[in-house]
């Protein structure tokens, strides 16, 4: 039996086909290896001539034109290059890789559509949509060409050129929203292949073998690792769309402060920079002007000072910033940008000015102005706009928009990223609209930008979360509440609430827009009640999420995904794309059907369909302990959803629970030296698991008997077993501790609290970082 890639070549015609070990993995299908030229004929690779040790030198149907295909293992799997020589007048690259109409299909980047790709066109443009009636379009600001099969493969062509890629059986290609054709012709119904087309005059690709957590460490080897964010990354954001004045963002922080909603960020989103127009005329006026990267004398007289007066509360400040310039009527102009000649790609279209930051005088220019920016003291940048012009046909000074359109958000990034780092080192955060392959290590965060403040835009902003971690980042949230749309009045308090709990188990939780949820402290108290819980219910994962980042800056895997990641096997598991799982041990389900809002105006629950897969799981609401494989029904009010722990896990968790330490966590604080928590769901058998903030943990059960120990962990350290058992007997440290009725006054304890998040909590105070508890039941 053998083991590894490898692969074979038929030479007449040339046909590469990969194995894994003695199983065909995946090979050339039929199709295989053609190229366009300018005059529209289509021509393709033909008969091997010789062989040039991992290079072959293969005839084209054109008497005058060859191909070289070097085929190569790597530590990552294996790697096919082929180059046309000569190379002029090639436009378009297609290659055709065997497939299954069976197979199932991760990927493609942060799209708003689908997670399974199955049957499905994908449009490899970096053009900018929001998650509404528009997030039907077959297009994402964050494309990724990288795949991954339910048959144990991975494929990524690593090409930056716009492109698409057809799925066996495709039977759809949605509307684009574009006045420019689909890029690339792809067939359609064809049920033995995946079809990869690019507008350019090459193709590299790589492919991997394994589990998708196997084959994602290999892309993102190639690709590149996602970069750690800053603890407060994990931190509740607020920002509103439009900000009245200077007065008005440090008043935003102290409605959410005295509500006892904690915050780490505030940032002003546009307009802000210096405009022309009057007072009295509305901030996103026609005067409003972009590209001077100043603010507004008139709107925030004192920058400087704003940001200190925001520090004074513990909260950062964040701007939101574009890579374009506008210009406004004649009559009244915006302050020029005073960029050098040269400074913008060259468009057909009317869109606004955008910085062409291929030219290197047009980035230093930028960057200088951004650092004059920063260095008033804001370390968070909100990165919009990147995606959201058509630049297929654009002419930049380093070359044509099919093959610099999809990296143009990464350009941005990095010019902007190199500016925070120089002036803040690494203790900056971002939250980033558009990209593409390799963004994830340059920024720390990013956001579903945009979506509709509907249902159907909570929706679909569940899947692009799920789908962000290709192409944008594994640190990623949404619009809490949506952007905008949904009629008077909206979000509604329900759908506030909805999305609230959506953003409580989402790496990041950000809130504010176009909408009521700017100003969330103006809802009825119980709405307000509800988005604290949420908010706190996030400080709470903290060390679990924090864990996940650490380990995605390590290895590229996500931090929330599709079920299917985990479960590639399950069929049912790819049909669940509201499902998230959290890591390998936490499975949520956003609440997002549109009968949420008739249900709670009778004062009844939603019911939810959850699919648990395999092994035991606890309702982290009720206590209650569910066996997987199967499919169920769980209602939940308004103060509640799907959240499950999975039987036998542990996982870090800072509840903060009145009465048990004698000094109560401090509103804004995310983590502390000296105190961690943990929630451990027994199951038969050991758990060891780790935590930024906690140390080590390790569990046995067995029979009637639990023991735990904690090592390395802060001298205050709490344990929440989700048990609705009283037990026989505790033994703590050696001692015999009765049951507590308050835990306030006790070195040492246990007591049973009810839930939500409930169960036997134990109050430890370890010595040297370890402790150990004996449960009897």
């Amino acid at each position: 039996m053998r083991s590894g890639l490898r692969w074979t070549v038929d030479r007449s015609p040339f046909h590469l086909q990969v194995f894994d070990g003695d199983r065909p993995l995946i090979g050339q299908a039929s199709g295989r290896m053609s190229y366009t030229l300018a005059d529209g004929t289509t021509h393709r690779l033909t008969n091997v001539l010789r062989t040039e040790r991992d290079t072959y030198v293969v005839a084209t149907d054109e008497p005058t034109r060859t191909a070289r295909v070097l085929v190569q293992r790597t530590p990552r799997g294996i790697r096919v290059e082929w180059r046309l020589t000569p190379a002029a007048d090639v436009l378009e690259v297609r290659e055709s890789l065997t497939g299954d109409d069976t197979e199932h299909f991760l990927g493609g980047g942060a799209n708003f559509i689908y997670t399974d790709l199955r049957h499905r066109v994908l449009l490899n443009k970096a053009h900018f949509t929001g998650a509404s009636t528009l997030g039907r379009c077959n297009k994402s600001g964050m494309p990724s060409p990288f795949f991954l099969s339910s048959r144990g493969y991975a494929v990524f062509p690593e090409t930056e050129a716009i492109g698409r890629i057809a799925f066996p059986n495709a039977v759809d290609d949605p509307p684009h929203c574009s006045d420019n054709p689909p890029p690339c012709p792809v067939q359609l119904g064809q049920p033995d292949r995946t079809q990869l087309c690019f507008k350019t005059s090459k193709l590299d690709y790589e492919i991997y073998a394994g589990s998708p957590s196997r084959v994602v460490r290999a892309y993102t080897a190639k690709a590149g690792r996602p970069t750690l964010p800053p603890t407060r990354q994990f931190a509740l954001t607020h920002w509103r769309d439009t900000v009245a004045d200077q007065v008005t963002v440090v008043d935003d922080v102290r409605q959410l402060l005295s509500r006892g909603i904690p915050l780490a960020t505030e940032w002003i989103d546009n307009p802000w920079e210096t405009s022309t127009k009057l007072p009295g005329e509305s901030q996103n006026s026609r005067y409003a002007c972009n590209g001077t990267l100043t603010f507004d004398p008139v709107q925030f007289p004192d920058p400087r000072k704003m940001v200190e007066d925001l520090k004074a509360q513990g909260v950062h400040l964040g701007i939101w910033i574009s890579p374009h310039v506008r210009t406004v009527a004649a009559e009244r102009p915006c302050p020029p940008a005073d960029y050098p000649p040269g400074s913008f790609i060259r468009t057909p279209r009317t869109d606004p000015l955008q910085l062409d930051l291929t030219n290197p005088a047009t980035r230093a220019h930028f960057e200088t102005k951004l650092e004059k920016l920063f260095a008033l003291g804001i370390d968070m940048v909100k990165g919009d706009r990147g995606e959201e012009f058509e630049l297929e046909d654009a002419t930049f000074a380093a070359g044509r928009g099919t093959e610099l359109m999809n990296t143009n958000p990464i350009r941005y990034a990095r010019s902007t990223v190199d500016v925070l780092r120089r002036l803040h080192g690494d203790r900056f955060t971002t939250l980033w609209r558009g990209g593409y392959t390799g963004l994830p290590s340059i920024v720390n965060g990013v956001w579903g930008g945009d979506p509709q403040a509907t249902y159907e835009g909570l929706r679909l902003s569940v899947r692009r979360g799920l789908n962000s971690w290709l192409s944008g980042h594994p640190v990623w949230g949404t619009d809490t509440g949506g952007f905008n749309g949904g009629g008077p009045g909206a979000p509604s308090p329900t759908l506030f609430t909805r999305w609230s709990q959506f953003s409580a188990v989402s790496p990041v939780f950000e809130v504010g827009g176009a909408g009521r949820n700017a100003t969330p402290w103006n809802y009825d108290e119980r709405t307000v009640a509800r988005f604290r819980d949420s908010v706190l219910l996030h400080y709470a994962l903290f060390p679990y999420l924090y864990g996940l980042a650490r380990n995605s800056a390590r290895t590229g895997e996500p931090i929330a995904r599709p079920m299917a990641y985990d479960y590639p096997k399950d069929e049912r598991a790819w049909a669940a794309d509201q499902h998230m799982l959290i890591g390998n041990d936490l499975l949520a389900v956003p609440v997002t059907a549109d009968r949420n809002e008739a249900d709670a105006a009778a004062g009844l629950p939603t019911p939810v369909e959850v699919y648990l897969p395999a092994g035991r799981w606890v309702d982290l609401y009720a206590g209650t302990v569910h066996e997987g494989n199967q499919r169920t029904t769980r209602n939940s009010t308004l103060d509640d959803f799907p959240l499950y722990l999975r039987a036998g896990a542990a996982i870090g968790f800072n509840q903060r629970i009145v009465g048990v330490w004698p000094k109560p966590w401090n509103l804004n604080d995310l983590d502390r030296a000296d105190r961690s928590g943990w929630t451990y769901a027994p199951d038969a058998g050991l758990t060891h698991a780790t935590s930024p903030t906690g140390g080590t943990f390790v569990a046995h059960n067995r029979h009637d008997t639990t023991t735990v120990l904690v090592a390395n962990a802060p001298p205050e350290t709490q344990v929440m077993i989700t048990t609705q058992a009283r037990p026989k007997a505790v033994t703590i440290d050696g001692r015999r501790i009765p049951e507590s009725a308050s835990l306030a006054g006790e070195t040492v304890g246990w007591a049973m609290k009810p839930g939500p998040f409930g169960g036997l909590l134990l109050k430890l105070r370890p010595h040297a970082g370890i402790s150990s508890v004996t449960i009897t039941r």
